[in-house]
């Protein structure tokens, strides 16, 4: 008897995680091994899958069980804190960032989506807004990221946060902050990625994401200016070492600072293990001991309050 194989979402797969099970693509009209169970799948592997239009894996039948045992154990190890019932509001405005977000990210005209993308940003923003200071936990704002979708999703929460706390008040700033952490990697979208290139070829390719993402904007009504500079801009570091036009110091767009730090913690504690928690002390730690020369050193000491404050 044949073995039978069901699909599972790319957001169901830990980064970081052994695999209990193997995984396989859907190529050609036959199943082939992917990752063998014991294996481990980072972000980079998860990313390449994601900017090949991949959205659904497989495994067999008669793993799906101890499959989803592993993919729940991770979140519900640490699950956030209940949202106070004022809040709640935005969770629903997060999900439907989420959902638009992926819109763009698994459509062949992502432009035609980026109006949609914006109006669903500035009620996230709205809501984000709302949270007190010390009394929301970083739990709270941020999840788990398994992909880009999530990871965009946390910048834009985190980064209008720290904005925030940072003493950045008109609503246009925050909303500015927020659509440029939504869109941020929008440029992975147009870069191609071939079966046959390594590692170092994918990663210097990837370098390419934010020109290409404020090329893909261009034309396109109602994206502000202060947005385009933050997704061209949030790769860019204070010494000098970042791309794609190595900027220095003040020569960094205000905006783009505060977004580079919200991506770099987002990334840290994605690529971490352990709870949400013991994954932001770390990356905490490694902002503050091993990364601090990238970032604006006032931006990046008020952040460091912030972030410790919340986890």
């Amino acid at each position: 008897m044949s073995e039978q194989f069901v699909s599972c979402g790319l957001e169901e797969i830990l980064v970081g995680e052994p695999l209990p099970v193997s995984l396989y693509l859907y190529v050609d009209f036959r199943f082939i091994t992917f990752r063998a169970a014991g294996d481990v799948i980072d972000r980079a592997a998860l990313e390449r899958l994601e900017l090949k239009r991949v959205r659904n894996l497989f495994i067999l039948e008669k793993d799906r069980k101890p499959f989803g045992e592993w993919s729940r154990v991770t979140v519900e190890a640490q699950p956030p804190p209940p949202l106070p019932e004022e809040n709640k509001a935005f969770a629903k405005a997060r999900a439907d960032a989420h959902r638009k977000t992926m819109d763009i990210f698994q459509s062949s005209h992502p432009d035609r989506i980026v109006t949609q993308t914006l109006t669903a940003s500035k009620k996230l923003v709205t809501e984000v807004m709302k949270f007190p200071f010390a009394v929301q936990t970083l739990a709270q704002l941020q999840t788990f990221s398994r992909g880009t979708v999530d990871h965009s999703v946390n910048v834009s929460v985190l980064g209008v946060y720290l904005a925030m706390q940072m003493g950045y008040s008109h609503t246009l700033i925050l909303q500015h902050v927020g659509m440029g952490g939504l869109l941020h990697d929008i440029g992975k979208t147009r870069i191609q990625i071939d079966d046959q290139d390594s590692p170092d070829e994918v990663a210097v390719k990837m370098q390419e994401h934010p020109a290409l993402g404020v090329k893909l904007l261009e034309g396109q009504q109602g994206v502000p200016i202060e947005v385009k500079k933050i997704i061209e801009q949030h790769h860019e570091c204070h010494d000098g070492t970042g791309y794609p036009k190595k900027l220095r110091g003040q020569n960094i767009y205000d905006l783009a600072r505060i977004v580079a730090i919200a991506n770099t913690f987002d990334e840290l504690v994605a690529d971490g293990k352990g709870t949400l928690i013991e994954r932001q002390r770390r990356a905490v730690l490694e902002l503050d001991q091993n990364l601090f020369k990238k970032f604006d050193p006032q931006k990046l000491e008020k952040a460091l309050k912030i972030l410790k404050l919340g986890i």
